[in-house]
């Protein structure tokens, strides 16, 4: 399909269309509000920026890509964390799209160069939804990023972000002690601010006065029974400026997404050490070895008491969810499966994703056409959906020294395992084995990526 909404067939003047798309700017007044709808509609471009982002949602896709050049528009979609090229819109159309959608979003139209960002909310298959628009000058054009979230929730427990039981009381345990610092961490675009939600959604908040101590200036959740304070970054303030005031409250449990300074790393530490206080923090990073490191690094004049504190280390890493509908059983070798260390006699299937082969190849050995029949609810992709694959880093004495000593993530890693920790690698050959994502899948998540220079 391309990116006019709807196919012809050569046979058939029948066409395929697309669901509706309702848009619905934010404006002071429904006045205000219907007067923008009247003038984006009359806008040439109105028909396909709504085609635009219908067919995102029809891919499931929760980002879309413009890429603005004197010949073109480059589109592509994110689809389970993956970008599919689409085809490229002509520069005349594309520009008028993004007037469209710029009005709509009450951005300026004429400002090309600008970094400009906005929420426009729409209705899409009975559903509330929220693209945030964000767009750029850069030196072959404009670049525009089109993120895409439902406005209301769809996942709301450790369950439905693919943590497995065992490891869920494990880590509400963390979460519900006292006398430390838990941190949750991801690296970027693996649903770190979901799983940081979801963690504070799952402590028990109602016998404990949990407080939030937060940047005005980033939006944070609204998370039940957590009070919200808030500092003011671009003025120069740090969760210590607030902090003493708070203390008064004698809250049991202090919610710092980022402590920015040493000065918090100080305040915690005495709070958990003089009033046995609990912490829930977080750090962007690609594992917990790497988070731990880069926590007692980014606070190093307080390292040996700061580590002393941290208890856990929650990390997440997103892999694509097979296709219910379409994925495939197969036996895995014996060789297979001692090089992954699964055992023989009780790992007898592993699953695959059906992929078909692109247009070009479905032919006979006499090149005549083969109809392959292409699963309806992933489209061929073989995936559908994502799903988090955890480790929860258990601090002792042995892996605090070792990153005192040497605050590597390779150094951590190492005594990490020797301790027993489970890695990613293990937790998610358990989701290959029941069937919920492939080895394939794995191998690319969690494959190092190249480092400049080297093949």
């Amino acid at each position: 399909m391309g990116l006019i909404g709807k196919k012809k067939n050569k046979s058939s003047e029948e066409e395929i269309v697309l669901p509706p798309l309702e848009f619905k700017p934010k404006a002071p007044s429904k006045a205000e509000v219907d007067g923008i709808m009247i003038a984006a509609r009359q806008l040439p471009g109105f028909p396909m920026a709504t085609t635009l982002l219908a067919m995102a949602m029809v891919d499931r896709a929760d980002i879309i890509m413009l890429d603005f050049t004197q010949t073109g528009v480059a589109v592509r979609f994110r689809v389970d964390g993956i970008a599919e090229n689409k085809p490229p819109l002509e520069r005349e159309p594309g520009d008028a799209a993004l007037v469209a959608l710029k009005r709509l979003a009450s951005l300026n139209p004429a400002d090309r160069r600008s970094k400009q960002e906005a929420k426009l909310p729409f209705h899409f298959a009975k559903e509330d939804w929220i693209a945030e628009i964000v767009t750029q000058g850069v030196p072959t054009g404009e670049r525009v990023m089109i993120r895409i979230e439902p406005k209301k929730t769809k996942l709301k427990t450790l369950t439905d972000l693919g943590m497995r039981d065992k490891l869920q009381e494990e880590w509400r345990g963390f979460l519900n002690a006292t006398g430390g610092i838990v941190i949750v961490s991801g690296p970027p675009g693996h649903g770190l601010p979901t799983s940081w939600r979801i963690s504070l959604e799952s402590a028990d908040k109602f016998v404990r006065d949990f407080v939030g101590v937060e940047d005005k200036c980033k939006q944070e959740p609204e998370i039940v029974n957590v009070s919200q304070n808030t500092f003011d970054s671009s003025a120069g303030e740090a969760p210590s400026a607030i902090l003493r005031s708070i203390q008064l409250k004698q809250p049991d449990v202090y919610v710092i997404p980022d402590f920015v300074n040493d000065d918090t790393a100080k305040f915690i530490i005495d709070e958990i050490t003089i009033e046995n206080r609990h912490c829930i923090t977080r750090m962007v990073a690609s594992d917990a070895a790497e988070a731990l490191c880069k926590f007692i690094t980014q606070y190093k004049a307080h390292a040996p008491k700061l580590i002393g504190k941290v208890t856990a280390i929650l990390n997440v890493r997103l892999v694509r969810r097979l296709c219910d509908q379409c994925k495939q059983a197969y036996q895995p070798t014996p060789q297979l499966l001692q090089r992954l260390g699964l055992p023989a006699d009780r790992v007898k299937t592993l699953y695959q994703p059906f992929i078909p082969p692109p247009p070009e190849q479905r032919v006979d050995a006499k090149g005549n056409p083969i109809e392959i029949e292409i699963c309806k609810k992933c489209a061929g992709r073989g995936y559908y959906g994502r799903l988090g694959i955890y480790e929860v880093l258990k601090l002792n004495d042995n892996i605090r020294k070792a990153a005192l000593q040497n605050p590597s993530p390779d150094a951590v890693r190492q005594i990490a395992k020797k301790e027993g920790h489970k890695s990613f690698q293990e937790e998610g050959l358990l989701a290959a084995v029941v069937g919920l994502t492939s080895l394939q899948e794995l191998q690319r998540i969690l494959t190092p990526p190249a480092k400049p220079g080297t093949k």
